[in-house]
This record gives C-alpha cells, sequence and structure tokens, in this order.
C-alpha cells in the first residue's frame, strides 16, 4: 500500500505543476491575443478618423464638390465613405469587447498563478521520486524500471485525458453560444425581409435595428466562446503520452474566425444572409471537431486501462501490493 499511497500523491503534485505549466502557457497566449485586440483598435481607428475627414471635405463647399454634385459623384462617394465608416465602428466594437473579456480571463489566470507555490511543490515532488526509487530497489529491483515507466505514462495519460475534458466541454459552450446567434440572425433577417418587401416603417426599422444589435451582441459572445475553444485545443495539442500521440494539426483554427463586416444600413438582407450562412460553416466545424476530441478521448481511456492492467499484473505476480 505504501506504493499505492507515494504514487497518488506523486500524481496530485504533478496535477498542481502541469496546471502552474498550463496557466502560465495560457497566460503568454491571451497576453498575445489581448495585444492583437489592441492593436485592431488602434488600426481601424485610425482608419475611421481618415474617413471622417474625409466626409468633412465632402460636406465642404469646392468646386469639384460642385461637380461631383452635378454628376452624381458626390453622393456615391459619402455613401461609399459612411458604409466603410460603419463597418470599422463595427470593428472596434468588436475588439473592445474582446479586449474586456480576454482582461478578464488573463485576471483570473494570474489569481489563481498566485495561489500556487511552484518551488515547493518541486521540492515535494524530488522527495517522493527519492522515497518510490529507495522502495522500488528494495522490493523488486527487477521490475521497478517498468513500474516507473507505466506511472509516467498513466501520469501524462490521466492529465491528457482532463484537457481533453476541458476542450469538450469549452466546444460544447462555444456551440451554445453559436446556436443563440444563428437563431437571432434568423430573427433579424426576417425583420430585414419584412422592411424590405412590406414597405417597413417606423416599427419595422426599429424592430430590424433592435434585432441587429442583439445579434452583434451573440456574434461577440460566440467570437470569445471560440477563442476560449480554440485555447483549451492548444492545451490537447502540446499533451502526448509516449504510446499516444495527440495531432490536433487538422483542427479548425478558431482564432481565424472573427464576425465583423455583417451589419450596415446599406444591403442588410445580403449582409445578415451571409453572416447565417458563416455561422452555419462555423457551427459544422466545431461539431466535428468536438467529435474528433470524443475520439481522442475513447482512445486515451483504453490506453489508460491498458496500464493500469498491466501493472495490476506486475503488482500480482511480485506481490507489492
Amino acid at each position: 500500500m505504501e506504493w499505492e499511497q507515494l504514487q497518488k500523491e506523486q500524481e496530485m503534485i504533478h496535477a498542481q505543476l502541469r496546471t502552474v505549466s498550463r496557466l502560465s502557457e495560457q497566460k503568454v497566449l491571451i497576453e498575445k491575443q489581448l495585444e492583437h485586440a489592441q492593436q485592431e483598435i488602434y488600426k481601424h481607428s485610425t482608419a475611421l478618423n481618415q474617413i471622417r475627414l474625409k466626409l468633412d471635405k465632402l460636406e465642404g463647399f469646392s468646386f469639384m464638390n460642385m461637380i461631383r454634385t452635378w454628376t452624381g459623384q458626390q453622393d456615391e462617394l459619402r455613401a461609399e465613405k459612411i458604409d466603410k465608416a460603419a463597418i470599422l465602428e463595427l470593428k472596434i466594437n468588436e475588439a473592445k469587447k474582446i479586449e474586456i473579456d480576454l482582461s478578464n480571463d488573463l485576471g483570473k489566470i494570474n489569481t489563481k498563478l498566485t495561489q500556487i507555490n511552484e518551488q515547493k511543490l518541486q521540492e515535494a515532488l524530488s522527495q517522493l521520486n527519492a522515497k518510490k526509487k529507495g522502495y522500488l530497489q528494495i522490493q523488486e529491483p527487477k521490475q521497478a524500471k517498468r513500474l516507473e515507466q507505466l506511472a509516467h505514462e498513466e501520469m501524462l495519460t490521466k492529465q491528457l485525458i482532463t484537457e481533453i475534458k476541458e476542450a469538450e466541454e469549452a466546444g460544447e459552450a462555444a456551440l451554445t453560444k453559436l446556436g443563440q446567434a444563428a437563431e437571432s440572425l434568423h430573427s433579424a433577417n426576417g425583420y430585414s425581409t419584412w422592411d424590405t418587401f412590406f414597405g417597413g416603417g417606423l416599427i419595422a426599422t426599429h424592430l430590424k435595428h433592435d434585432a441587429l444589435d442583439k445579434s452583434e451582441n451573440y456574434l461577440h459572445n460566440s467570437q470569445i466562446a471560440l477563442q476560449r475553444f480554440y485555447n483549451e485545443l492548444l492545451d490537447v495539442h502540446d499533451m502526448s503520452t509516449k504510446s499516444l500521440a495527440i495531432e490536433t494539426d487538422g483542427f479548425v483554427r478558431f482564432a481565424d474566425y472573427f464576425f465583423d463586416d455583417i451589419f450596415s444600413a446599406w444591403s442588410v438582407h445580403s449582409k445578415i444572409s451571409t453572416a447565417r450562412e458563416q455561422v452555419s460553416r462555423v457551427q459544422d466545424d466545431v461539431h466535428n471537431t468536438i467529435w474528433r476530441l470524443q475520439d481522442k478521448h475513447n482512445k486515451a481511456d483504453d490506453y489508460l486501462q491498458t496500464l493500469l492492467k498491466e501493472k495490476e499484473e506486475i503488482y500480482t505476480n511480485v506481490y507489492i501490493k
């Protein structure tokens, strides 16, 4: 029983150390993502200010503006620039929301890291390893090396299963958010059709814009959920065991999805239809990725049972129990 107790203590310490490692990796990743969001805000804000200056010039009097007015070019230029400005505003709003969410995630990670004493864990692990080595050499030196290998593989496999579970949960959460976004887009699309084909009016216009505002929020919630899913997938990608490799190169890079350039007061119906198609494609990708995670989960469970069986046979044969 002494060996089993030592093994359990070692697994607990390794799990805590893995948590430190995972949190540290996520901290670096989120810091990069946060920096990217801030760069997006700056880039789009700069572009928006330039458009505002050009619009001011269009509104001012000049002979060139008179000529454009006679030819109808001024109205076209104004509409084009206003359309670009509306899209930039949406991108800025989304990037700011992402910045807030990522800052909150980073704060939680920093809090968790301060609660774990990594140095103390490393010292405890060294002491445990010395005890295990001495115990095995006395009890059964011939089987000591294999038992140690099995113990290491068992520990890694259990950690891998934990990482896969967390990724599966993040994927399911993303699916929920995507479903809400899809439903909201369906409503917004209905109001758009009503406004386009039935004359609309103030009530229809109000309902349409209210639906679009809700859709924008749901799309943001989907975006941050996909970002978190992607981060969890990276944790799975970084984990492997000697006999069970986890290949995730084919997993969708969800961080590349960014729902913007969808809504504006111009051509709303076509833009909403495009957004619905995009959300549908992402839902399919998330479903497929979760299925692949479940397949890896099942293989990891089977591999763990194989390890436990071999360990039990060694215990039985040499009476180390």
